[in-house]
C-alpha cells in the first residue's frame, strides 16, 4: 500500500506523533511493516539509522524488512534522478522511494512539498509530490497514510 520516505518517519517522529505519547500510531506502523502493508526502501532505512534517536531505533527493529532496490526498480529511479537536478532540494532516496512505489503500485508517504501548516513549501514543484504526480505515482502525507492504515485513536 505505501513506501515511507525518510521524512514520513522523522518528521512524524520529531513533530507530530510522538513516540512517546502516540505509541499506538508507531504500534500500527509497525505492524504494517510487518505485514507489508509499508515498505521501507534501503536507502530510507540507511538513512534513518544514521541518527541515534527513538525513530531510529524503530526503524532498526525491522532491518529484515529493508527492500533491497530490483535491477528494474534501479534502473527506473535512474531515470526518476534525472528530474531531482538540484541535489540540495532532496535525500538519496527520493527516486529510490519513487521507483519502488511505481513497481508495487503503492502510494508514497512523504513530508516534502508542503508546510506544516499544509501550504505548499517553498520550491515545492521540484520536490517528490510534484515528480510523482508527473509520473502518474500517489503521494500522501503521514497523516492520510494512517488514516488509510485504519488508525483509531
Amino acid at each position: 500500500m505505501f513506501v515511507f520516505d525518510t521524512s514520513a518517519f522523522i518528521n512524524g517522529s520529531r513533530h507530530h506523533y510522538f513516540i512517546t505519547t502516540m505509541r499506538s500510531v508507531w504500534d500500527l506502523i509497525e505492524g504494517s511493516i510487518d505485514d507489508g502493508r509499508v515498505v521501507i526502501p534501503h536507502e530510507v532505512y540507511r538513512e534513518i539509522v544514521q541518527q541515534d534517536d527513538p525513530i531510529s531505533a524503530l526503524v532498526k527493529r525491522h532491518k529484515d524488512a529493508a527492500v533491497d532496490p530490483s535491477q528494474h526498480v534501479q534502473a527506473r529511479a535512474g531515470i526518476f534522478e534525472q528530474e531531482f537536478a538540484d541535489s540540495a532540494l532532496r535525500d538519496r532516496a527520493d527516486p529510490l522511494v519513487m521507483a519502488e512505489a511505481e513497481a508495487r503500485g503503492f502510494v508514497v508517504v512523504t513530508y516534502e512539498g508542503i508546510t506544516f501548516a499544509g501550504t505548499p513549501a517553498r520550491r515545492a514543484g521540484k520536490k517528490l509530490p510534484a515528480i510523482c504526480a508527473r509520473h502518474g505515482i500517489g503521494c500522501c502525507t503521514l497523516a492520510q497514510a494512517l488514516q488509510e492504515l485504519g488508525l483509531k485513536l
